[in-house]
């Protein structure tokens, strides 16, 4: 996936938008503040967590100011 793509989906998810990934459609889900553990303890993606799926998770954290995960939103 280009840098670009990357972005863009990235965006679309946090503004609540549905997105394709791998041929699987997903919502971002944005944890309450005071959060503190890792975002994968409750997702249940399991074994489809791997590729672009991992790296867009990965590029949703805002370095701190809140955590996100995917979860699946077939429409």
């Amino acid at each position: 996936m280009k840098e670009i793509e990357l972005r863009e989906k990235v965006a679309l998810l946090k503004d609540g938008q549905v997105v394709e990934i791998n041929n699987d459609w997903f919502q971002a889900v944005r944890l309450p503040e005071y959060w503190d553990e890792d975002p994968c303890y409750i997702c249940e993606l399991d074994s489809i967590c791997r590729g672009d799926v991992n790296t867009i998770c990965a590029a949703l954290e805002d370095y701190g100011r809140c955590r996100w995960y995917l979860k699946l939103a077939h429409p």
